[in-house]
């Protein structure tokens, strides 16, 4: 390792959060009574989440911040044309002049860590996998996402090595408008990945100076390649376990394997991911500080221990495999840009406003004063981040939707203020008045392939 005083420029991360969801799906048996859900099994994101809306739930929970650009790396954008990074940015309510940047493909995750590290900007990878149903890995792979506040200045870990390779393999592929990947035999793969995964790693070690690492991550789709990988690299098991409770959560795989290891370590040990997709990519990051006190939300064991287990056919009608004839209404109208553009604070960001005269706070803003009846000067009040509590709610068993009955509330805003909202997460809970609900990022529907994401609001953040 070359003198301290002679080294380049450190750089890190600055904080770091995780995001899985709720449902857990173990069995692809029709009619079974799902499995408990602290067994193993895949990470399911709900009917109404997708890549965007995961991303927003892990950066949204993350303290620190950056000032580089917004890297968002998934292989499931929900649009090719329009960028989902810009979605993204509005809904944190990021400013203006920084860049929102997409990337895509199962290596996009690894290489946004690296670009994040390198400008000091913010990772956020996320993903949403849907296998073949009938497929023999269909419950290997899962939905999730991780963020990292990148930069200079006090943080959680340092890097201290790193290194990449490039190595073109017929490993796992999609093309445009095909809905599942198609996956080479393993066998085969994994001769070519074993090595690529070990050699890289070393190199990423020989550049930090040090031998091994306290905490390994290998993250890679082939298991075949991952736990020789493991084995080699002296990994405690502890990355393979989040894998069997999660799956493979695609680009975001490896951000959440790193999550979890930095939620294990301690200042002072060494951390090594490394992440094999068309090529390899590692990086060595040295922990300086308590990683609790850097952590947005729950850690990512936490997060595994508070889940429910859904039944395959719901799984299938949430992906739109199974359809079903719901209630006779018309679709709903998609949205439109212009009043999208007019109310973007309100409907991407859940930013209302306070009247100077009265003082209550108007959700959706408007331009006279619903109280008081002021056209006097208003206030912004960012809400994406305050509680409510369930004033009243309705369980519409009519509306269109995959997992009927929808749960309209008012909610009482924590601070002042009072809106109505959609309750998603709710699953098998009895909601209740009095209830304490976050708000939460989604996709209220579809339509003339526009998405409609709003804040709905779901049972109190775990953890």
């Amino acid at each position: 390792m070359t003198d301290s005083a002679d080294a380049p420029h450190a750089t890190g991360i600055r904080g770091y959060a995780a995001y899985l969801p709720r449902n857990v799906l173990a069995t692809t048996a029709f009619g079974a009574e799902p499995p408990a859900a602290d067994r193993g099994g895949r990470a399911v994101a709900s009917h109404d989440e997708d890549s965007v809306t995961l991303a927003v739930e892990a950066a949204g929970r993350l303290e620190a911040s950056s000032d580089g650009p917004l890297l968002l790396a998934t292989s499931e954008p929900p649009y090719l044309d329009k960028s989902s990074a810009a979605t993204v940015h509005a809904a944190l309510e990021l400013r203006a002049d920084r860049a929102a940047l997409d990337l895509g493909g199962l290596r996009s995750g690894a290489v946004a860590l690296s670009t994040a590290l390198a400008t000091g900007g913010t990772a956020v990878l996320a993903d949403v996998r849907t296998p073949t149903p009938g497929a023999p890995d269909e419950l290997a792979h899962g939905d999730g996402a991780a963020a990292f506040a990148c930069g200079d200045g006090p943080g959680v870990a340092t890097v201290i090595g790193r290194a990449a390779a490039t190595h073109e393999l017929l490993d796992r592929w999609r093309i445009p408008g095909e809905r599942h990947s198609t996956a080479w035999d393993e066998r085969f793969t994994a001769q070519d990945l074993v090595p690529l995964l070990t050699e890289t790693a070393a190199a990423a070690l020989a550049d930090a100076g040090i031998e091994r690492a306290d905490h390994v991550v290998v993250a890679c789709a082939n298991r075949r390649a991952s736990g020789p990988a493991r084995k080699a690299l002296g990994s405690d098991g502890g990355d393979a376990q989040i894998e069997a409770m999660t799956g493979h959560l695609g680009a975001a795989h490896v951000g959440v394997l790193l999550a979890d290891a930095l939620d294990r370590a301690t200042p002072g040990q060494t951390v090594l991911a490394v992440s094999a997709a068309d090529g390899a990519d590692a990086v060595v990051l040295r922990v300086d500080a308590d990683p609790a006190a850097h952590r947005g939300g729950p850690s990512v064991r936490d997060q595994l221990a508070d889940r429910r287990s859904i039944t395959y056919d719901r799984f299938l009608r949430w992906r739109g495999i199974l359809e079903i004839k719901g209630a006779a209404r018309p679709e709903p109208a998609a949205p439109a840009a212009p009043p999208s553009r007019r109310r973007g604070a309100w409907k991407f960001a859940l930013v209302g406003e306070r009247c100077a005269a009265c003082g209550v706070v108007a959700t959706p803003p408007g331009r006279v004063c619903p109280a008081c009846g002021s056209h006097g000067d208003r206030e912004p009040v960012p809400l994406r981040r305050t509680p409510g509590r369930v004033v009243s709610f309705t369980a519409d068993h009519l509306a269109p939707s995959v997992d009927s009955p929808v749960v309209l509330a008012v909610l009482d805003l924590e601070g002042g203020g009072r809106r109505s909202a959609e309750l998603t997460d709710v699953g098998d809970r009895t909601v209740a008045v009095g209830d304490t609900v976050v708000p939460t990022f989604r996709r209220l529907f579809t339509s003339e392939g526009i998405h409609n994401y709003f804040w709905k609001a779901r049972p109190e953040a775990r953890g």
